[in-house]
């Protein structure tokens, strides 16, 4: 074996090495597109606008109650316990029509009729949960000046959590929303 031999391979690893880095500091620096760009999004969701809100969660109630003036949050605590009972059996009556709803989607043979009224009733139970949270809302913003409603609104419209970025207060741990 030739003595030059060694070196001659390490100088073709270290050569092939440097052509990969090189290749993927072009390709960061180029702005070529990403492969969940060109990948299509089958087995998750597609990339969300993290402007709107709809899309990303919703209305986030507890940032909404968190910006209404201090008065207004003791009447909320007050409203939501008094109505706890109530969300609970509603919370109970989704919980069981998604276990339906579920039975029907796994059930051998597969009957379309039926998975499709397991899905209906728990659209509807997910429907009277929110209807009751907004009856709560609209209550307590109705004697708002427009201002501090609109103020409450934008916060319920903001994405939930980051907080420690630019100065968001972090939720005391007796902020009970």
């Amino acid at each position: 074996m030739n003595r030059a031999l060694p070196w001659i391979i390490a100088l073709l690893i270290s050569l092939t090495a440097n052509g990969v880095m090189t290749g993927i500091v072009l390709h960061r620096v180029a702005g070529s597109p990403h492969v969940s760009d060109v990948v299509r999004h089958e087995h998750r969701h597609p990339p969300r606008d993290p402007s709107d809100a709809a899309r990303t969660g919703g209305f986030n109630v507890r940032a909404f109650l968190r910006s209404l003036p201090e008065e207004q949050q003791q009447i909320a605590r007050q409203r939501f316990a008094s109505e706890r009972v109530g969300f609970r059996e509603l919370m109970l009556a989704a919980q069981n029509a998604q276990q339906d709803a579920e039975a029907a989607l796994r059930a051998d043979p597969y009957d379309p009729q039926a998975a499709a009224e397991a899905l209906g009733e728990l659209r509807a139970r997910r429907f009277e949960i929110e209807a009751a949270m907004e009856a709560i809302v609209l209550e307590l913003v109705a004697d708002l000046p427009p201002e501090e409603r609109m103020n409450a609104l934008a916060a319920g419209r903001r994405r939930p959590g980051g907080f420690g970025r630019r100065g968001d207060r972090r939720p005391s741990p007796r902020d009970r929303f």
